[in-house]
């Protein structure tokens, strides 16, 4: 019998602070030709704290994660981190070994397991999903970890000292969001739940329009050029065909069940992307009702993005135990791909370990 791989837990942790789109532009040094928020939608996003820093959202997530699992750490046989941002300390300190995933093994008991890190780009935790599936059908492993810790805001801090014209290749940095990601993979016999199917590509002809790298000014850090009018035109056309293709025919596309989870860029992009999604398959399959946004106050979360806006809709209970889940992968690369999933009881277990922590945050405050 063939058994599909399902996401056994999920953890997810946003940091406490918030940076508003009203307070980036307003410290602009040149303030961008277009309103971002309107042309967004984005409103504020999380933003680490002092001494925050990618591996400490990758370390909360992973506790989360683990407070959710029928599993300890000593279980878990492969980790893969996929994070884009090494920002792991003071003054721009980047880390890139020891591994993300090393790191996290030092504070967990993964004693057992394979530790790699795998990032790339936006795509990054559907990258490594993909590896694990591979690990897990083929019987090298039981179940595997994938984790991703984003501090990204340190991009748009920089592009707002160095933009240099109101429509500046650092623009894009202006979206992003800080967030970390943990979620343990293993094979499932229950019937219809789980993944069915996965399919990922590259377009490696438009690698370079968009490029991460170190500042070249004084004040250092991070930055990140992106030709955001060319490479969105792209990934959303190909999206829009690539999801036609996959539910056209098919049960996916006339089940009221279903809920798609599209790269969380900005929420007019979401909308051309459904328009152009419904204009392929020649009726409506993906509306405002079924597709899902919170790039509202999360912003664009990278690697991290499709599983902060499933944990945010389990939480507000918009996603539940057994319905459908389209995500559609988008990222610079150009990486690209699909994933149908149908959830087994997971949304019930986030939200007993939510009410849990509700409960004893109430008790800490009494």
């Amino acid at each position: 019998m063939r058994l599909n791989t399902v996401i056994e837990s999920l953890g997810v942790y946003t940091p406490e602070g918030r940076l508003t789109t009203k307070e980036l532009i307003d410290g602009c040094c040149v303030k961008p030709a277009i309103d971002l928020e309107d042309l967004t939608g984005i409103t504020t996003r999380p933003e680490v704290g002092e001494n925050e820093y990618a591996i400490d959202l990758a370390r909360e997530a992973v506790s989360r994660c683990l407070a959710i699992s029928r599993h300890n750490p000593e279980d878990i046989d492969l980790v893969i981190c996929t994070n884009i941002s090494r920002y792991n300390g003071p003054k721009f300190k980047a880390s890139f070994e020891p591994s993300t995933a090393a790191l996290l093994a030092r504070d967990f008991d993964f004693s057992n397991a394979i530790l790699f890190d795998e990032p790339n780009a936006c795509a990054g935790m559907f990258t490594a999903l993909h590896v694990v599936d591979a690990y897990l059908k083929a019987g090298f492993i039981k179940r595997g970890m994938v984790v991703s810790g984003e501090a990204l805001t340190c991009l748009a801090r920089n592009a707002q000292k160095e933009m240099k014209a109101p429509f500046d290749p650092q623009l894009a940095c202006l979206t992003v969001g800080d967030a970390g990601v943990a979620f343990i993979l293993e094979q499932t016999d229950q019937p219809g739940v789980g993944f069915h199917e996965m399919d990922l590509f590259t377009v490696a002809e438009h690698c370079d329009l968009c490029i991460g790298t170190y500042s070249r000014e004084k004040h250092g850090g991070f930055v990140m050029y992106t030709d955001s009018i060319k490479i969105h035109s792209i990934a959303i056309g190909l999206t829009a065909e690539h999801v036609g293709k996959t539910v056209k025919g098919t049960p996916w596309e006339n089940s009221t069940n279903h809920h798609y989870i599209m790269h969380q860029t900005g929420t007019r992009a979401i909308k051309t992307t459904r328009k152009m999604i419904n204009d392929w398959v020649g009726k409506e399959v993906c509306s405002k009702e079924n597709s899902i946004v919170n790039v509202v106050e999360r912003g664009n979360g990278a690697s991290t993005a499709h599983f902060v806006a499933l944990w945010d809709k389990i939480r507000d209970r918009t996603i539940q135990s057994r319905q459908n889940i389209l995500f559609a992968v988008q990222s610079s690369g150009i990486n690209l791909g699909v994933a149908l999933y149908t959830l087994d009881d997971l949304p019930e277990r986030v939200m007993n370990w939510s009410r849990a922590q509700e409960h004893e945050e109430i008790k800490e405050a009494v």
